[in-house]
């Protein structure tokens, strides 16, 4: 009985910290909501689409730009805590929700950091110097995703896997299986070098193309995946893997395992690092991002820059189009790191494993010494892995309404294809954004829905040189609870294409015989 009680504790308190670190912190990081199919994007709108060509900026230098959010399906967060936090000694039943539907549950996290001097410039002749565009960019990213969870695997994990949990799911004595539950992390840099140009250009249609080639810096990989989990729990401390081939790997060096001892992490992250981007632990590959935009223009230009007798205007403003409409695929490749030392393939299959005395002191490290203590492995944990990146689809549609009033609508599709379980994706949104904008002002408003069931109602304001906003402010005022969030900004230094004023000077004229 001691035991039992002993065992139910560790494995709430533990079970209890993964759940707040797995469904807490998820994210759907996408770079600027609100700009993504925006002709003012500039060097930000090319991780969604590389057509950047035909931009009313002659250049683009970002400073800082970063996005990150917060999303998943299972549980929600009390709108008044994030509001007005309180301590309170029991924090799951006064703040916590949980969505019950009988549904798989899902969460992300994902950030973006577009780093400092990312630029773009457009190019061309006279007539059309903004023809070309050439953009130079490298990023920071992080995702981690975990993958259909079936609802009694994750209610039973929220409140602990104790004698708690079971008068909730009963899940004592029962057998249960988990189709395609995975669990993976992926960080890397990449540095870009877009090209974008348009090809076709004829009455009042325009078409453009872009493509950017990625390098990749790998820093960190691993993935836990089974297509079909089948376990039971013949008592509270007792549990039994029925013939479950499980797929696992991480990179070599991770912290904490074999290579990095816990109590030495500190002192160990200075040479981690330097590894890291050394390609000590992974090699260097490439991706690719495509995309092409067809823009239709008004066959007159409105904006009233126009000769006259006491002067005229020089210099170039692209004409803005009435309809653009947008299709790019992102991020299409993938990683190689080198194998952790004891990560590998297994099967498991155990039968009353007493885990009252489990325990995972050594992070990675013991989770490997319990898996080649207790299951039988299938791979050589020699070479090296593959993680595919979130490969996405996007689409856009932009329709300008009157002098820079318009609404847009984007679909950012992140299928999870790998049948392995080694693809990181975001998740999929739809968003439609009422928006106005021009060369030195933008307020943005998306309203999006995402395959979690989430909606969201955010604003983004872009303003010279600074753009910020979220994809949520519904969090703030209107949801009992809030089970997405999202913050981005940016500051940047912009160069749009203007035009000057000449007023006519007579006495200039007579002197140089010019307009005589």
């Amino acid at each position: 009985m001691f035991h039992a009680r002993k065992t139910e504790l560790f494995m709430r308190n533990h079970l209890l910290t993964i759940l707040a670190l797995f469904l807490c912190s998820m994210a759907q990081a996408q770079f600027l909501t609100g700009l993504e199919g925006s002709a003012y994007g500039g060097v930000s709108a090319v991780t969604f689409n590389p057509a950047i060509a035909n931009s009313p900026f002659v250049a683009d230098i970002n400073l800082v730009g970063v996005s990150a959010s917060v999303n998943n399906n299972y549980i929600g967060i009390d709108r008044k805590y994030l509001l007005h936090p309180t301590s309170t000694s029991n924090f799951q039943n006064d703040f916590l929700h949980e969505r019950l539907n009988g549904n798989n549950k899902n969460a992300y996290f994902g950030m973006q950091l577009q780093g400092p001097l990312s630029f773009m410039f457009s190019f061309g002749n006279k007539k059309k110097p903004n023809k070309n565009a050439i953009a130079i960019t490298y990023h920071t990213n992080f995702i981690f995703n975990a993958d259909n969870v079936s609802e009694t695997l994750a209610r039973s994990a929220y409140y602990g896997m104790g004698s708690q949990a079971d008068a909730v799911t009963h899940f004592v004595g029962k057998s249960l299986s988990n189709a395609n539950l995975g669990i993976k992390t992926l960080a890397w840099n990449d540095f870009g070098i877009t090209y974008s140009r348009v090809v076709y250009e004829k009455d009042l249609t325009t078409i453009k193309v872009g493509g950017t080639l990625k390098i990749l810096q790998p820093l960190i990989g691993g993935y836990v995946y089974s297509s079909n989990l089948n376990y039971k729990w013949p008592e509270l401390n007792s549990l039994s893997i029925n013939r479950t081939n499980i797929s696992y790997a991480y990179s070599q060096g991770l912290i904490t395992s074999r290579q990095y001892a816990p109590q030495d992490i500190a002192k160990s992250l200075p040479s981690y690092a330097k590894d890291v981007l050394n390609y000590k632990y992974a090699t260097p590959t490439a991706a690719v991002d495509m995309g092409v935009v067809y823009e239709l223009r008004p066959d007159k230009d409105d904006r009233g820059e126009q000769m006259n007798c006491g002067g005229s205007w020089s210099g170039y403003i692209p004409k803005p189009y009435k309809l653009a409409v947008g299709v790019s695929v992102i991020d299409f490749g993938a990683i190689r790191f080198k194998r952790g030392e004891y990560s590998g393939n297994f099967n498991a299959d155990v039968q009353n494993w007493d885990v009252s005395h489990v325990k995972f002191p050594n992070g990675v490290q013991s989770v490997d010494d319990t898996i080649r203590s207790r299951f039988r492995l299938l791979q050589d944990n020699k070479g090296y892995f593959t993680m595919w990146l979130p490969t996405r689809f996007n689409l856009f549609v932009d329709y300008n309404i009157w002098h820079g009033l318009g609404v847009m609508g984007t679909a950012i599709i992140s299928p999870n294809m790998s049948p392995n379980g080694n693809m990181v994706h975001q998740v999929s949104v739809f968003t439609g954004t009422a928006k106005y904008e021009n060369k030195w002002f933008g307020a943005y408003i998306p309203v999006s829905v995402d395959v979690y069931g989430n909606m969201g109602l955010g604003m983004t304001l872009r303003a010279g040189p600074l753009v910020i906003g979220t994809q949520d402010i519904l969090c703030l005022f209107a949801k009992k609870y809030v089970y997405n969030a999202e913050v981005h900004a940016s500051v940047k230094i912009t160069i749009p294409y203007f035009k000057t004023y000449h007023k006519y000077d007579v006495r200039f004229a007579k002197k140089t015989g010019r307009g005589m």
